[in-house]
């Protein structure tokens, strides 16, 4: 190795390495979003202002998430900084197990600015590496803790997953690009939801109030590997191919889990001893696939996204040691684990994307984007705690250059049909953990109607150097 290659080499880790300890420490102190189904299929402020038609066309740190091939096109430096207010409206008109229509349930959260950071540098003449940090679209739910939509969720809006990755494009042809990125996607979820604490030995009204039981789970996953792995193709200098694949999660984490005991006076004296819980639930694999045409100053894109949700067919919580002691009567409970069944179904999205300057020799680009994605959660399972369905996407955006910068703008909206659960075929389970599950005897807490929307208002800068 040449004196040139041995002082770039240290140069070059030690610059990944000081901006990813950057991007992780942004990520962990701004990037709070939970994870649909339980996000929107696009992500980033120049991409979603395509309407996440950017798999074919990917040539930017944006490639990360979309398809690392597109790493390629990066054969100097280049930094990306960017950030996206992500807001999600809710409406829950919830019917109970009793049949009675109940007030509607309102998302309280307002909202948070989901950032994308990424840092890239050539590798010799053929390859680009790259490092980054980002974080899904999705938005955050939290609602009164005594409202109609307890049984199902309380409170996400502290929770957050964000994904650390690094990612290499190489060059193999002036036609051909491939890519690939090593993950961990960084999981820390506070969940607030009400369980049932009526105990065996006594009757109770489905939804009585005196038996309801707060419960948070805190819980940390640092650790979730995964990857992805993506090719485009040139067909001449007017078209391109584009396809990548990303590989599922498994999140596994160990947590804690502080309960509230019930008001009803079954419980006078008793105490919680034990406070360790753990959380499982998966994440799913994405197929991606697009192709760019380029007529004169323009680019045009339509790609299509396959998100194997049905991979996520429930989320376990399985208290550890954890016990209900000095029960009057009774003695002691055993916590015992709680399923809250998911069974989603794959999602399917459509994308189109146009982006190009409308005035020659001017710095100024302008973009829309348009998407269609189904809906995860089939009616049956469909709650609170993910509101998801048919869905319209809409965004436009706009780039300009100044100097060595280029300056992006985002404004989106996406909007989802409304969706009804006919009283009597919800199957979302009121939870109990002092009770076997006895399907004869469930409490189903998931009828009613749903209505959803998210707003996405974005900017942030490039520089290529």
């Amino acid at each position: 190795m040449n004196a040139r290659y041995r002082s770039l080499g240290p140069s070059i880790l030690r610059s990944c390495a000081a901006t990813a300890a950057l991007c992780a420490t942004l990520a962990l102190t701004v990037a709070t979003a939970h994870a649909g189904g339980m996000y929107l299929p696009t992500r980033g402020v120049r991409p979603t202002a395509r309407g996440g038609a950017f798999v074919a066309g990917a040539d930017d740190l944006s490639a990360t998430w979309f398809n690392p091939a597109g790493l390629g096109h990066l054969t100097s430096g280049a930094l990306l900084i960017d950030a996206a207010f992500v807001g999600q409206s809710v409406s829950y008109e919830r019917v109970d197990s009793g049949g009675n229509p109940q007030p509607a349930a309102e998302n309280q959260a307002p909202g948070i600015p989901i950032p994308s950071l990424g840092y890239a540098r050539p590798l010799g003449k053929k390859a680009t590496l790259a490092v980054g940090v980002w974080a899904p679209y999705a938005g955050l739910a939290k609602f009164a803790e005594d409202g109609p939509q307890r049984y199902s969720s309380v409170d996400l809006s502290k929770s957050l997953i964000a994904t650390l990755g690094v990612g290499v494009g190489v060059r193999m042809t002036d036609t051909i690009r491939i890519g690939v990125t090593v993950q961990d996607h960084v999981v820390a979820l506070e969940s607030a939801i009400v369980l049932s604490g009526c105990p065996a030995q006594t009757t109770c009204a489905p939804e009585d109030p005196d038996f309801d039981s707060l419960n948070r789970v805190d819980q940390n996953s640092f650790f979730n590997p995964s990857g992805s792995i993506g090719a485009q193709i040139d067909l001449g200098k007017k078209a391109t191919l584009g396809a990548s694949f990303q590989l599922p999660v498994w999140v596994r984490g160990k947590g804690k889990l502080n309960t509230r005991l019930p008001a009803s006076g079954f419980f006078d004296g008793a105490s919680i001893e034990g406070d360790r819980a753990d959380l499982s639930f998966d994440l799913p694999a994405a197929i991606r696939a697009g192709v760019e045409v380029r007529p004169g100053r323009w680019r045009v894109e339509v790609a299509g996204t396959i998100e194997l949700w049905s991979q996520h067919d429930a989320m376990t919580i399985e208290p550890r040691d954890v016990r209900i002691v000095d029960v009057p009567g009774v003695g002691t409970y055993e916590l015992g684990p709680m399923v809250v069944p998911r069974n989603f179904k794959n999602t399917y999205a459509a994308h189109l994307g146009i982006e190009g300057r409308p005035m020659a020799k001017k710095p100024l680009v302008v973009r829309l984007g348009y998407a269609f994605e189904t809906g995860a959660p089939p009616d049956e399972y469909l709650s609170v705690l993910t509101v998801d369905g048919q869905k319209h996407l809409v965004a436009l955006g706009a780039g300009y250059t100044i100097g060595a910068w280029t300056v992006d703008t985002l404004f989106g909206f996406a909007a989802m049909s409304a969706r009804t659960v006919a009283p009597g075929t919800g199957l979302a389970p009121q939870l109990n953990p002092i009770r076997d599950d006895d399907e004869a005897l469930a409490v189903h807490v998931n009828d009613g109607t749903y209505g959803s929307s998210w707003l996405m208002i974005g900017a942030g800068g490039s520089r290529r150097f």
